[in-house]
C-alpha cells in the first residue's frame, strides 16, 4: 500500500508548537495557545461527521 504524498501547508506558529496530527502524523500546530491535536484536514472529517451524525438522529 503506498503512503500518501505529504501536503505542506505553511504553519503560522512557533516551531516548538509543532507536532505530529494524532491521525494522519502530519505536521501541525498541535502545542501552545490555540494548538490541536489534528490537522485541518482531519478536524474538517471529524466534523463532517458529527454533523452528518446529528441530522440522522
Amino acid at each position: 500500500m503506498a503512503t500518501p504524498a505529504p501536503t505542506t501547508v505553511p504553519l503560522s506558529c512557533p516551531p516548538k508548537e509543532i507536532g505530529r496530527c494524532a491521525t494522519c502524523q502530519q505536521p501541525c500546530h498541535r502545542y501552545g495557545h490555540g494548538g490541536n491535536p489534528l490537522c485541518a484536514a482531519c478536524r474538517a472529517k471529524v466534523e463532517a461527521g458529527r454533523v452528518k451524525a446529528s441530522a440522522v438522529a
